[in-house]
């Protein structure tokens, strides 16, 4: 008789801890004021109408539908409006504070009514993150609108600015670094890694973000596997790189691991519990795997290419559970 593989799992994080999962949604939304609070005071109010855009509009999504399920003496799907919270948060949280207000707005509702409430309606589980699904949805479509004075500028994911990046020899990388993040009083690598205000809303500071991180996934056991071999894949193909091109090599790093807010997206995004996979060995391949794709697309000069892969991925989540399974010792599938 062959040997049979124990492939080991996790439960979800709110069962993995023992606690529901209002509760978890609430240490998220908690750990999430941090870098809200960030920025706004960095950015000011224009990341506050775009915050509050978006927490707005959740409340409304999950409310409206609240009031129709119990008119209907149906139990509601999500009886607390946190988790609707936590996914629009995030949501505002990858705007750039440049967007006009109806675009974070429209992301929001995405997030929160389609990709949120209705994925739990049309499926057993949700498939896809709802915050970097919606973005990337909304964005594209927003880019290719030749009806728009200036489509790519109003879609941002493929922003002219970013397209005008040169990022393959060692001067232009730096040339085109600098030329983007370099401030009067501190230079490209410190504001990578210190406080930029160019990028996501909830990436002002890489670092702040990654000392959240780190803290919330003690405090609730996020998929550290996950983040782990994301970010440091990240940070060896930005190294190599760095190497390969000749010079450079931390403001490299710097780049590609804190340009496009990846340190908020890792912690926040890229461990959601329904969309990514379960199994150990999963996660592991899942963030190299994430990595890749996001550190192809930086270079194609596609900044928020991070939001594509991970959608791109969730689809495959399965596949990631199952993929190192091999038949038993001696199992030929005859009789």
């Amino acid at each position: 008789m062959g040997a049979t593989i124990n492939l080991r799992k996790e439960e979800p994080p709110h069962l993995h801890i023992g606690v529901s999962k209002d509760e978890l949604m609430l240490k998220t939304l908690a750990a999430m004021l941090i870098p809200t609070g960030i920025a706004i005071y960095a950015i000011g109010s224009s990341a506050l109408y775009h915050l509050t855009a978006a927490v707005a509009t959740g409340l409304a999504v999950h409310y409206i539908i609240y009031l129709i399920q119990t008119a209907q003496k149906k139990k509601p799907t999500y009886s607390t409006p946190y988790s609707h919270l936590v996914a629009v948060l995030i949501a505002g949280l990858t705007m750039p504070a440049t967007a006009p207000i109806p675009v974070t707005v429209a992301v929001a509702g995405l997030t929160s009514l389609v990709f949120k409430q209705g994925q739990g309606a049309l499926f057993d589980r949700k498939r896809v993150n709802p915050a970097a699904t919606a973005k990337a949805l909304l964005l594209t479509l927003v880019s290719v609108l030749v009806i728009l004075p200036d489509p790519l500028g109003a879609g941002m994911i493929f922003h002219p600015h970013h397209l005008r990046l040169e990022l393959f020899s060692a001067d232009s990388f730096f040339a085109s670094v600098n030329r983007l993040y370099s401030t009067e009083t501190l230079t490209a690598f410190q504001s990578l890694l210190l406080w930029k205000t160019h990028g996501w809303i909830g990436g002002v500071s890489g670092v702040a973000v990654l000392l959240v991180g780190i803290a919330l996934t003690v405090w609730i056991k996020l998929k550290w596997r996950i983040i782990l071999s994301f970010l440091l894949s990240m940070t060896i193909l930005a190294a190599a790189t760095g190497l390969v091109t000749g010079g450079y090599v931390l403001l490299r790093v710097a780049f590609h691991v804190f340009t496009g807010s990846v340190i908020f997206f890792a912690f926040f995004m890229a461990t959601e519990p329904q969309t990514t996979p379960m199994t150990m060995a999963g996660q592991y391949l899942f963030g190299f795997s994430l990595a890749l794709i996001t550190f192809t697309l930086h270079l194609l000069n596609v900044l928020g290419g991070s939001i594509f892969a991970l959608v791109a991925l969730n689809l495959l989540t399965d596949k990631f559970d199952v993929i190192l399974l091999k038949k038993p010792y001696g199992h030929d599938g005859g009789a």
